[in-house]
């Protein structure tokens, strides 16, 4: 097996561990019976982003990325479905994951019909930006993170592994020359390590109180 690979194989198999990440975030929303200071975005956003990243594989003949999403929609759907169970108000919820489903379907019909000779540029173009604004996504409320000095909004469990996966990704992309891969991971462990910054400065008011 060559480093290019194995590489690619252990960044596989790390992103399946990031997948079950939200395990812990679920279990305090089932122990708490609240879905109270937990953002949907990250389960909507990714089982979107598992979808589309389906397609990529399909575009690059990629064998690591395709099994690896397959895996990552099913975990989404069922943090979605503990998230939808313990909501107050399923409204905006349902009209988020509505937009999500419409624009994914969007994307996916673009890709059919699109230049064979362009798409995969194109399409990754477009994964790239949205990958970027899902792991970004968080920082939309940075303003109060510094205002109330707590970051306990913060996902640290999916932060934390998200950094560590997209370094592997940055390998294997630097390994394989694509140059989506490299952009999408250079400015994602950026995003995430500017993230983890935020959780050690402006810990939770309980850590807090026990120091």
């Amino acid at each position: 097996m060559s480093l290019t690979d194995t590489v690619g194989k252990c960044a596989a198999i790390a992103t399946i561990g990031t997948f079950f990440a939200p395990v812990l975030i679920c279990r305090d929303i089932i122990k708490n019976k609240s879905t109270k200071n937990v953002d949907p975005t990250p389960f909507i956003g990714g089982m979107a982003m598992s979808i589309l990243m389906i397609k990529n594989g399909l575009l690059m003949n990629d064998p690591n990325i395709i099994p690896v999403n397959i895996f990552g929609f099913i975990l989404n759907l069922i943090y979605f479905l503990v998230f939808y169970f313990f909501t107050a108000d399923s409204k905006p919820l349902l009209s988020m994951l509505t937009k999500a489903t419409l624009f994914t379907g969007v994307l996916w019909g673009y890709s059919t019909i699109e230049n064979e000779k362009l798409i995969e540029y194109r399409f990754g173009v477009i994964l790239t930006v949205l990958m970027l604004a899902l792991i970004g996504s968080p920082l939309f409320s940075l303003n109060d993170i510094i205002k109330n000095k707590d970051a306990s909004m913060l996902p640290f469990p999916m932060i934390a592994s998200g950094s560590f996966v997209a370094f592997l990704w940055l390998i294997y992309g630097l390994l394989i020359d694509n140059i989506f891969i490299k952009v999408q991971n250079i400015v994602a462990v950026i995003l995430c390590l500017i993230q983890l910054g935020l959780i050690f400065k402006y810990p939770k008011p309980e850590s807090k109180k026990l120091d």
